[in-house]
Formats: structure tokens, C-alpha cells, sequence
């Protein structure tokens, strides 16, 4: 089994060292693990994210634990990059400088706003839902139009706090899909919704059989903070991917996808 969604201190909102998060995943059984941690340029929420000065300390850190325990579980280096439009070059730029195996893009603040956090104006019930939910999938359209990554990470991640527009979004995401399909992106599954309010994975169940009517890869993340999560809520979240038609999940390595069947 495999974890593609594990966060370090360096997001400065983690808990526990990198090892740490290792043994939890051997302790699991797990075959391989991928470091995905945020590189947020945002600059009201940097403090979220490593800095750009860190990478190399952080691509060099995940390579010395790989030799490490590389006869204990595979582990991967990867970036989850916030997508903002106007930071694409530099994203560009710092994918081009590490040999990175996987890159993935999120948006976890379209237009600016802040949809994720605990204290924001989104979670206390403030904004339009309608309108918020029209720019996170605009946004998330025109960050298809980039090429610096691999896979997109909780995809649907606007329902995190159980909000729901007054008009179904289908069509859009249906649209959404069918250009990742196109230009042959992984999907995450992330399993980290079933802790908010939502209480049900990124996609959803219905988006899984989708992405599998499409055709669309799909890979496997906890989005662990805490070395208590890797592998979190897969007992709920397996089951639906098998019920959708997958047997394999795909893995990456130096940013060439590879299935591996789940087990």
C-alpha cells in the first residue's frame, strides 16, 4: 500500500520529524510513501508553507532517509504547490531545478480566500457559497492550463466545511475532468475529509466512479500532519475505489506515473 500525501515540520503546521512519519508507514506495512509538502507563495499565507530556501533542504533531507530505510519502504520526493496564477514562472523554475518524482498543484485559496483554514471567514458560514464555489472551479479550470504538474490534490477540497451551493457545480467539474483526462493528470484521493465536516474523502464517491468512467489515473494520500495519520480512514476509502472499477493506483517516480495494484 502506499501513503502519496505526507507533510513535514518545514509546512509549519505539522507535527512530528520526518522519520517518524516513516516508521508510522512501515508500521503500517506500507511499500511506499511520497513527502508532499506545501510551497505556498501566497504572501498572506507563507507562514503555512516551507520558503523557497528551504527546498533544497528539504529535497536533500527526503533523498538521505530514501538510502536509509530503502530496504524498509520506497520513499519519494514531492511538492504540493498552491496554484497562483501569478507565481507560475517561479513554479516552473523551481520543478526544473529538482529531480523531483511527483509534483502536485492545489488550490486552497481561489481568488485569494482562504478556504481551508479553521479561523476563516469561509469556515465561520461569511462569504457567498455560490459565488466562492464558481471561483474555486474557475480557478481550478485555468490552473489546468499549466504544465508543472503531475496531480491535483483534493480536488473537490471547497466542501471541506460541509457548505453547499443553492445550484449543482456538475457541469463544470464534469468539464474539469474531462481536461485532466486530456492532458493525462493523476487525481488524488485523499482521505483527509472524512476528519471535517464533510465527512466523506476528496473526490467524493460519485467523482471516484467518474474519474473512473473517464479514464483518469488516481493515486492514494492521507495529507498527514501528524505521524498518527499516515495511512488514515483507507479502511472507508479502499472499498470505494474498488467499487468504482480501479485495481491499481498509480505511483511516480522522477515524475514518470507507474501502476501499482491495490492490495
Amino acid at each position: 500500500m502506499i501513503d502519496y500525501h505526507i507533510h513535514t515540520l518545514l509546512c509549519n503546521h505539522a507535527q512530528g520529524s520526518m522519520e517518524s512519519y516513516i516508521r508510522s508507514a512501515i508500521n503500517l506495512g506500507m511499500n511506499e510513501i511520497c513527502f508532499l509538502d506545501h510551497l505556498t507563495l501566497q504572501e498572506s499565507e507563507k507562514g503555512l508553507s516551507m520558503a523557497p530556501g528551504e527546498i533544497s533542504y528539504y529535497f536533500q533531507a527526503v533523498q538521505l532517509l530514501k538510502q536509509q530505510y530503502k530496504e524498509a519502504i520506497n520513499i519519494k520526493a514531492g511538492l504540493e504547490i498552491d496554484f497562483n496564477p501569478a507565481y507560475t514562472d517561479l513554479f516552473q523554475e523551481i520543478v526544473g531545478t529538482y529531480a523531483f518524482d511527483v509534483v502536485a498543484s492545489a488550490l486552497h485559496f481561489p481568488g485569494g480566500l482562504n478556504i481551508v483554514s479553521g479561523s476563516s471567514a469561509w469556515r465561520r458560514g461569511e462569504n457567498n457559497t455560490d459565488y466562492v464555489y464558481g471561483l474555486y472551479y474557475e480557478q481550478l479550470e485555468k490552473m489546468l492550463d499549466f504544465n508543472y504538474f503531475d496531480v491535483i490534490c483534493h480536488i473537490d477540497l471547497i466542501k471541506k466545511f460541509g457548505r453547499k451551493p443553492s445550484r449543482s457545480f456538475d457541469k463544470e467539474f464534469n468539464e474539469i475532468l474531462l481536461k485532466i483526462k486530456t492532458k493525462n493528470l493523476c487525481v488524488e484521493l485523499n482521505t483527509s475529509g472524512y476528519n471535517h465536516p464533510v465527512r466523506e474523502p476528496y473526490p467524493s464517491p460519485e467523482m471516484i466512479t467518474k474519474c473512473h468512467e473517464i479514464g483518469i489515473r488516481m493515486t492514494l494520500g492521507s495529507d498527514a500532519h501528524t505521524p498518527a495519520h499516515v495511512g488514515q480512514h483507507y479502511d472507508r476509502a479502499l472499498p470505494l475505489v474498488l467499487s468504482a472499477g480501479y485495481n491499481y493506483l498509480t505511483t511516480f517516480t522522477k515524475r514518470r506515473g507507474s501502476k501499482v495494484p491495490i492490495t
